[in-house]
């Protein structure tokens, strides 16, 4: 285990830094901090899992997604630092207080993984008294302070530190946020993340007139959901929000993704989630990957609804827009900037109008609260490897100090196959700047708390899944391009099977598409974009074909509107097997 007697090794580094990993969220922090390294030979890094975690799964899978090959044990370490006297490791770093730290014989750097310090050190009730991080039974052991620096996020930490235990005051440095600041460098990405969560554009808005009802994404916000861990997080006590968000919302307006604490996916298990979410995600929820996926999700987020864990408060951070479902004060150090977060905050109505509360929340554009939490915003890197490279005794590389780049984001997610349609004809429509048809579209399957709304239409695309609908579809879709002819038998065949659907829709190879109704009548339609979703088509013809209306307007163009894109859709001359719609409707 020698740096310079590996017969395996090709770099032999000078100096060895021991990451000692307890959670997640603390490898999570790990991993920013030691980026600081980069470029510099001199220096070699090695993680040490803490066994003592019930996280210890969720650890080690990080540490392999992130590529990381050299960890030891706890009895390998007091191995080593017998062996060499405690020269084997020139610096500790940690972001737990938790664990043996006081076994560890070099220099010790400990930081916080979270956003500070305000989790309360022991179990409810009558024990809760100081913040987990500034506890004397976590920095002291046998009188002697463990951590040799205590690297914190804003001066307020120092302050609390000296009143609970004053000998570690003196060794606390306030150097920023690490993990704050690796977002506020990734702000820039933030088209790049929505498009991935083929969200659109960066504001969440769309654009009127825009020539595009695709169905495919468009503008839409991204509203996510934060849940810390246990009974009083977002999950714990408003797990019902999960399923009313994804009723209330319009598909075509609005994607919404979960935040899950890694605890969650790591004493659940990554099956269970999908398993206990599988009606949520099949009606289009994000399950955000529990490693690296949150960051970029806040980046990308339009709202955030969440409850008292740290990725909360870094979404105000950021000057997101924040509602509370939960929040566990009790959990709290009432003298923590967290605290009176939290009881500031606006909170969500679960019983009241979500997709108004969303909107309001989103249009309210609030100040940051980083100051509450975090001092010297964007020099955390600075400042932090100042501290590191002071105590290794080492001079600074002369590149500037930065965070490694945050990986892309990679999320798996159902796409929307079954719609409840909510079709209306807004008043003056004709000859005005309104839309002839406007279409608010719900996920059907989603599991709503509530009867389904019996005025609503059921448009079934081809791909779905779920054989029990589709005996009950007004109309049917296939988003999937064919060719024309092969189009003719597949429409033909949607309706001689499903006695109840009054047309079906089927997107052509040149980018149009082909509705056939229940009489033989039908047209080839488009738009001026060229692209044109089969669903949406069946939807505003299966309600245009319910109100009883004319079917000539197609011929000259109908504006649908749905989400917050508005196009014409023109009818055209269909194939000879069809009569065309307006000779004789």
């Amino acid at each position: 285990m020698d740096r310079h007697d590996d017969p395996w090794g090709t770099i032999a580094a000078d100096h060895e830094v021991l990451a000692i990993s307890r959670s997640v969220p603390s490898t999570n922090r790990l991993l920013d901090v030691i980026g600081l390294f980069r470029g510099d030979d001199r220096i070699q890094v090695t993680f040490l899992p803490d066994p003592g975690s019930v996280s210890e799964p969720g650890v080690r899978g990080l540490l392999r997604e992130a590529g990381v090959a050299r960890v030891v044990s706890w009895e390998q370490v007091r191995a080593e630092q017998a062996r060499t006297e405690g020269r084997r490791f020139s610096l500790a770093l940690a972001a737990s207080p938790k664990g043996p730290l006081h076994e560890v014989a070099s220099p010790l750097v400990l930081m916080p993984h979270g956003v500070g310090h305000n989790r309360l050190v022991g179990e409810a009730p009558g024990s809760l008294t100081t913040a987990s991080g500034l506890d004397p039974s976590q920095l002291l052991h046998d009188g002697r302070i463990v951590p040799d620096r205590i690297a914190l996020s804003h001066a307020e930490q120092v302050a609390r530190l000296n009143r609970t235990c004053p000998p570690a005051a003196r060794r606390g440095v306030v150097v920023g946020d690490p993990t704050f600041d690796r977002m506020l460098a990734h702000l820039g990405r933030r088209d790049r993340y929505r498009a991935a969560l083929r969200t659109g554009g960066s504001t969440g808005g769309g654009g009127a007139g825009s020539g595009q009802v695709s169905g495919d994404g468009g503008d839409r916000r991204f509203v996510v959901l934060s849940s810390t861990w246990n009974k009083d997080s977002l999950l714990g006590a408003e797990r019902d929000l999960v399923r009313a968000l994804l009723t209330a919302l319009p598909v075509d307006g609005y994607r919404v993704g979960l935040i899950a604490h890694p605890n969650v996916w790591y004493r659940h298990g990554r099956a269970m989630l999908e398993l206990w979410f599988a009606d949520e995600i099949a009606a289009g929820l994000i399950l955000i990957p529990p490693y690296e996926g949150w960051r970029a999700a806040l980046i990308a987020a339009d709202v955030v609804i969440g409850d008292h864990g740290s990725v909360t408060f870094y979404a105000s951070a950021l000057g997101r827009p924040v509602l509370l479902a939960a929040f566990g004060d009790a959990e709290l150090d009432p003298a923590s900037p967290l605290f009176t977060f939290g009881r500031g905050a606006r909170r969500i109505a679960p019983d009241d109008d979500l997709q108004d509360q969303v909107d309001r929340a989103v249009a309210s554009r609030p100040h940051s609260t980083a100051d509450l939490l975090i001092e010297h915003q964007g020099r955390s890197a600075e400042r932090m490897r100042g501290l590191l490279y002071g105590l290794l005794g080492l001079s600074e590389p002369a590149t500037a100090a930065h965070y490694p780049t945050l990986p892309d984001l990679d999320v798996l997610y159902e796409d929307v196959t079954a719609w409840q349609v909510e079709y209306t004809t807004p008043a003056g429509a004709s000859g005005g700047r309104r839309p002839d048809v406007m279409l608010r579209r719900f996920p059907a399957g989603a599991p709503s708390l509530t009867a389904p709304d019996p005025d609503r239409l059921l448009v079934v695309d081809a791909e779905d899944t779920v054989v029990p609908r589709w005996q009950s579809a007004h109309a049917w879709s296939r988003r999937r391009p064919m060719s024309e002819r092969e189009a003719v038998g597949w429409l033909d065949d949607r309706l001689a099977t499903y006695p109840k659907a009054r047309l079906a829709a089927a997107a052509t190879g040149d980018g149009q598409a082909l509705l056939v109704d229940r009489d033989g009548r039908g047209f080839r339609a488009r738009t001026p974009s060229g692209r044109l979703d089969a669903a949406v088509l069946a939807a505003a013809a299966a309600g245009w074909a319910r109100t009883g209306r004319a079917w000539h307007p197609w011929r000259r163009g109908v504006r649908v509107g749905v989400g917050d894109a508005e196009t014409q859709v023109r009818a055209y001359p269909p194939p000879r097997e069809f009569r065309f719609l307006g000779a004789d409707g």
